[in-house]
C-alpha cells in the first residue's frame, strides 16, 4: 500500500484551507525521526499485519527547531493516518470533530460514517496507546463506525483497531 502524504490535500478535500499543513506536518515528524522518503512502515489492522510505503515531499529540516514537537507528532500522525483509512476504505474526511465528541475526525464513504481517533508517538511502537484510543473512541456517540489508529514513527508504524 501506497500513503502519499503530499496528495492528502487533492484526496481529503476538506482539509483544504485548514489551519494544519498536513501533509507537511507528515513528512516533518517522519523526518525528526530519521526517515527519508519513502519509508516503508509495519502496518497492523484488527490484529493482520501488512506493510505500507509512506512518501512525502522534504521540507527544510530547519523548521523542525521551531515547532512544537508535541503539536508536530500529533498533527504528523492525523496526516498517516488519514492517508491511511483512505487507502483500505476509500475514507473521506467530512469534519474535524469538537472536544467531547470522543474522537477526531467523522470521515464518510458510500453513504457510511466513521468516527476516527487518532494518536502518535515517538518513543513506543504504540500498542498500549492503541487500547487506550480504542476505549475512547468507544464513548464517541454519533451514528457511525468506530476506529482508533496510532502512528508510531521511530520505527514506523500503524496501528489501526475497528470497535
Amino acid at each position: 500500500m501506497n500513503l502519499a502524504l503530499h496528495e492528502l490535500l487533492n484526496v481529503h478535500v476538506a482539509l483544504r484551507g485548514h489551519p494544519i499543513d498536513y501533509p507537511r506536518s507528515g513528512g516533518l515528524a517522519l523526518a525528526r525521526a530519521g526517515h527519508s522518503s519513502p519509508v516503508d512502515a509495519v502496518t497492523e489492522h484488527d490484529g493482520h499485519p501488512g506493510r505500507a510505503s509512506i512518501e512525502w515531499r522534504s521540507h527544510d529540516s530547519a523548521i523542525l527547531g521551531a515547532v512544537d514537537e508535541h503539536r508536530l507528532t500529533e498533527d504528523g500522525a492525523e496526516a498517516v493516518a488519514l492517508a491511511y483509512t483512505h487507502a483500505v476504505g476509500r475514507w473521506l474526511v467530512k469534519r474535524r470533530l469538537r472536544r467531547g465528541e470522543y474522537a477526531d475526525w467523522l470521515l464518510q464513504t458510500d453513504g457510511q460514517s466513521l468516527a476516527l481517533e487518532i494518536s502518535g508517538t515517538m518513543t513506543d511502537d504504540g500498542r498500549g496507546r492503541l487500547k487506550e484510543k480504542k476505549e475512547q473512541v468507544t464513548r464517541c456517540t454519533l451514528p457511525a463506525s468506530r476506529m482508533a489508529v496510532v502512528v508510531a514513527f521511530v520505527q514506523p508504524m500503524i496501528l489501526a483497531g475497528t470497535v
